[in-house]
């Protein structure tokens, strides 16, 4: 029988194996040689390297060690500014970015037709772990003028550094591996449980829970109402499977006198009768803090519509594009008038 062809992204198939393969996490810090925890954002990962490769650079810095510091947060910034060796590092640590970079798992993908058979043709379910859908409500003025939200997660993260117990058995050293075939052509490393009395977790990847994440989250002008940004992986983590991914659905926070459709804004305007009849010259604070006058010559009616071109919200992926301002005109009548009002406005307005 045909097994469902499975598709996953060259980087997922890659770190699947390494799971598979019982890579075991190295003992380097890559964030402690930046000065940073391992739940540090992408831009706090960047100043950390700017400030220190500023400080370190042999160019400017005498000091004999400046050299090998300085080649230390080189190694450590490339591989934490890439998505792919980021991911693969902080879940199974340093050896395993190093066969990732070697290529060893890129050599296991002609293999990938029993992966259909070892997860029983079960697709994505079987491979990754379940999505995470948040809801993500901002302001008006962030959606028009953009901006970016650090948000914090709760999740469950694979500990990516070695986890030893003093024992006198295996000496708190890492587990033996052995050789094992699976499949013809296909050969994957397994560990060898040590001769211990006790469950040993010398090199054994632990699972954090309640892990705070900080994700970065970039609101483009005039990103749509219900739009879903997606952090591939960023989901619960554990030994066996890979993560899901986090996806933020946005939507957009009441505003006090604006509301957006599509492309448009809409607002109301209240006006009184004298300036319903005679014209007038309003103004308001727009959402980057431009003051827009709204002026009329002629009479308003009642519900009158007026278009201000280009004052809407910016079109997505096309800012310098904006789509227009409605504004609808409600009239203030007065409550009452005396007899002498009265008399007056018959002579100015004839039957």
């Amino acid at each position: 029988a045909k097994h469902p062809h499975i598709h996953m992204p060259h980087y997922m198939v890659l770190i699947l194996l390494l799971l598979l393969c019982g890579a075991v996490p190295g003992l380097s810090d890559l964030y402690g040689d930046l000065g940073l925890k391992e739940e540090a954002t992408d831009s706090e990962i960047k100043k950390a390297y700017r400030k220190l490769s500023r400080q370190l650079h042999p160019d400017h810095n005498p000091s004999p060690d400046a050299k090998e510091e300085y080649a230390k947060i080189q190694k450590a910034y490339g591989v934490l500014s890439d998505r792919k060796k980021k991911k693969v590092y902080d879940m199974m640590g340093e050896e395993a970015l190093k066969d990732l970079e070697s290529g060893k798992g890129q050599r296991q993908q002609q293999h990938m037709g029993f992966f259909g058979n070892l997860f029983g043709g079960g697709g994505q379910d079987d491979t990754r772990g379940e999505d995470k859908h948040l809801s993500l409500k901002v302001s008006l003025a962030d959606i028009y003028n953009g901006n970016e939200h650090t948000l914090n997660i709760k999740k469950n993260k694979l500990r990516s550094k070695q986890v030893v117990k003093d024992c006198a058995t295996c000496k708190a050293q890492p587990p033996k591996m052995q050789r094992v075939q699976l499949a013809p052509g296909f050969v994957v490393q397994q560990q060898v449980p040590p001769d211990c009395d006790h469950k040993c977790s010398a090199g054994s990847r632990q699972v954090i829970t309640g892990f705070s994440q900080l994700l970065e989250v970039q609101i483009e002008q005039g990103i749509p109402e219900g739009h879903e940004i997606k952090f591939d992986m960023e989901g619960d983590e554990s030994p066996d499977r890979l993560p899901g991914d986090v996806i933020f659905k946005v939507k957009s926070a009441p505003h006090p006198f604006l509301t957006r459709v599509k492309d448009n804004l809409e607002m109301d305007m209240r006006i009184t009768l004298l300036q319903a009849l005679v014209g007038f010259k309003k103004s308001f604070v727009h959402l980057d803090g431009r003051e827009v006058e709204v002026e009329r010559k002629v009479v308003t009616q009642p519900l009158t519509k007026m278009t201000l071109r280009g004052e809407g919200m910016p079109k997505h992926n096309v800012p310098s594009e904006k789509g227009n301002l409605i504004v609808t005109f409600h009239i203030d009548f007065p409550k009452h008038i005396t007899t002498e009002q009265a008399e007056k406005i018959k002579l100015l307005l004839p039957n």
